[in-house]
């Protein structure tokens, strides 16, 4: 992505946190006509010996996944909290709007998981992190129910080689000016700009 200096997210703790906090993903990857092939799904970070890995799943009947895992690398991208930037913000009268975000873009190398017990244990991490009162429910389901679920989706890791982050929060405006941008901004983001960028 393009990159200016001074918007270059280079935190990993804070890359994992705009994942943690936002883990609906825009997966993509070739189709098997080398055009770009687009899936929103929701993935679970996690973080083992300084290394990241991601999983998730989707619908068998997706057919990205086929395609996905006779590719080298794949592209997930997570954006976090944006915002329009007013020019009204600014000093000077001479200035045009912008819009801030944040915005992780995570490379890696996909493995598929078509085993039951696996598949249950990444859909159990995932319901782990959103809604960890529905565990009980789940495994009160029939098994032959849970079964079918499970037949129904395919799993998979995404193995992390690399990722860059990009935090475009007006860091390049005045202090006066980023104060009056935190003061309208929405909650999400002003707990960004607070732990992010200098005040």
């Amino acid at each position: 992505m393009y990159q200016p200096k001074h918007f270059q997210m280079n935190d990993a703790a804070l890359a994992a946190r705009l994942i943690a906090e936002n883990p609906l993903s825009t997966l993509i990857g070739p189709d098997d006509q080398g055009r770009s092939f687009v899936s929103h799904l929701p993935l679970t970070l996690i973080e083992a010996g300084g290394s990241w890995l991601l999983e998730g799943h989707m619908a068998r009947a997706n057919p990205q996944w086929a395609w996905l895992a006779k590719q080298e690398e794949l592209l997930a991208v997570f954006t976090g909290p944006d915002a329009y930037i007013s020019p009204r913000h600014y000093d000077t009268r001479l200035a045009v709007p912008t819009w801030n975000y944040l915005a992780v873009h995570v490379h890696g190398r996909f493995e598929l998981v078509d085993e039951a017990e696996a598949k249950e244990g990444i859909l159990k991490r995932l319901i782990g992190q959103h809604d960890p009162d529905y565990n009980a429910q789940w495994n009160e389901l029939p098994e032959d129910y849970k079964s079918q679920l499970l037949g129904a989706i395919v799993g998979f890791r995404i193995a992390v080689t690399r990722w860059e982050g990009k935090a475009k929060i007006s860091q390049n405006r005045a202090a006066s000016e980023r104060a009056r941008i935190r003061d309208e901004a929405s909650p999400q983001m002003q707990g960004w700009i607070d732990a992010y960028m200098p005040t």
